[in-house]
């Protein structure tokens, strides 16, 4: 699947370049590209973690056959939003454009969840992997599953942002006040900053290069969790004003 989505990132790269078409003020094959770079880094992360986790083999296999095809899925309805000229998210215009809106956020919650099963399937078992590496895992997991969740909020009020006049994150231009993406991004990018801080801490460890890995790896996690309730802070502060 992560093949796959690489291969989509190049096609919809090539659209945005050659497709005039404009939705909702940006290049009609922007947010397909934006989608399947994620959903590429999500089933390779996946992929990478996955084989440490101390689950059963078959119901690793399953939550993978889950999270292939509810990801596929994904995709291919937001492409097909584009190809027809319409937005893929927030898009009530018609009877079919809602219905599409709904089987999405319906997919990536159970995509969500089975990521999130896998953990706490692994959590009392005992790792193959160094405890900084297995600490990482399952924190990066766990604040994935929070900033994936973060997602339903943008659902449930049926829009990304609170239109302000607050500055802008430069190269994705999102609101730095009163948009919920940046929150969202930052949840989900736990997923790979996390373990790969407790590989790297489990890596110096054996090195003799740092005493606590662990402790590294917390200290880090607890950072990124201040990041993350911050940004969240900022995206709902004007609804609470």
């Amino acid at each position: 699947m992560a093949a796959i989505n690489t291969v989509l990132f190049g096609a919809f790269a090539v659209g945005i370049v050659l497709d005039p078409m404009v939705v909702n003020g940006e290049p009609a094959w922007l947010k397909p590209a934006k989608f399947a770079g994620s959903i590429a880094l999500v089933c390779a992360t996946l992929g990478w973690l996955g084989v440490h986790l101390p689950v059963d083999p078959d119901f690793r296999r399953r939550v993978s056959q889950v999270v292939g095809v509810g990801l596929l899925l994904e995709i291919v309805l937001i492409g097909g939003q584009a190809a027809r000229g319409v937005g893929s998210h927030f898009n009530r215009a018609t009877v079919l454009d809602g219905a599409i809106g709904g089987v999405m956020g319906v997919t990536i919650v159970i995509v969500t969840v089975a990521i999130a099963a896998l953990a706490v399937r692994a959590r009392n078992n005992e790792f193959d992997v160094h405890p900084a590496f297995a600490a990482g895992i399952l924190l990066g997991i766990g604040w994935f599953v929070v900033g994936a969740f973060e997602g339903a909020a943008m659902i449930a009020i049926q829009s990304r942002v609170v239109e302000t006049a607050e500055p802008t994150v430069p190269v994705v231009g999102w609101q730095l006040v009163g948009d919920f993406r940046l929150a969202h991004f930052v949840g989900l990018h736990a997923f790979q900053l996390l373990p790969l801080t407790g590989y790297l801490a489990a890596v110096g460890h054996r090195r003799g290069l740092i005493d606590h890995p662990r402790r590294v790896v917390f200290l880090v996690a607890t950072g990124y969790v201040a990041v993350l309730f911050a940004t969240a802070a900022l995206g709902v502060a004007p609804a609470l004003v």
